[in-house]
């Protein structure tokens, strides 16, 4: 027998959904509570706000996220393997997303507007921390004894910026052709491998999203 879900549960996904679509500002309680298909009282005995509502959503949606990267690195494949399939990571978990909505959501943060709350800013900066801080100690076991921390920092950041510019780009365009070169592109950038050719134009026009 399915269990039914929660009014905490229905609120939840209704909102994750709605936010991601249309941004955090755009979305009215009353449209939660419609999506959801629950009156506004039992909304606020669920959460006492909307923008704890959008702490939650936020969370969820990050720890999800993480959990599935670190079973990724979890794993005894050599460390480029697992390299490999963090990056690939991204544009599967686009398409799972696109399946569940019906559109290219890119990252949860892009659901923020200017004047939210500070404890949701910091939990995205703390989450973004994390995530860079990962890639870079990756990067650096790969490249161990070649290149110098501070050029291992530098990869990093350069990786996470492509990676919000793909991110950014694949929703405005709701595609997902971006992501079947990605990979590649990034091994190319750190120096192991070619990137392939159709790779070149899709990291420009990523680069110039980023700019």
């Amino acid at each position: 027998m399915i269990k039914k879900a929660s009014t905490r549960d229905r609120i939840l996904d209704a909102a994750t959904a709605s936010f991601w679509k249309q941004g955090y500002h755009a979305v009215s309680v009353d449209v939660i509570c419609a999506a959801a298909g629950v009156q506004k009282g039992s909304f606020y005995h669920a959460f006492p706000s909307k923008a704890d509502l959008l702490l939650t959503a936020l969370v969820r949606v990050r720890d999800a996220d993480r959990s599935e990267i670190e079973r990724i690195y979890a794993t005894d494949e050599p460390i480029m393997d697992k390299f490999h399939k963090h990056m690939e990571w991204f544009g599967a978990a686009q398409r799972r997303l696109k399946a569940k909505y019906g559109f290219v959501p890119g990252t949860f943060n892009m659901v923020l507007d200017i004047n939210v709350p500070a404890s949701v800013l910091e939990t995205v900066r703390a989450g973004h921390a994390t995530h860079l801080q990962l890639v870079e100690d990756t990067i650096s076991e790969i490249l161990v004894a070649k290149e110098s921390r501070p050029y291992c920092k530098w990869l990093a950041s350069i990786i996470d910026s492509l990676i919000h510019g793909l991110m950014i780009d694949s929703r405005l365009k709701n595609s997902l052709s971006g992501f079947d070169t990605f990979p590649e592109s990034v091994f190319a950038l750190i120096g192991i491998g070619e990137a392939p050719v159709a790779a070149y134009s899709d990291v420009t026009a990523i680069s110039t999203v980023v700019s």
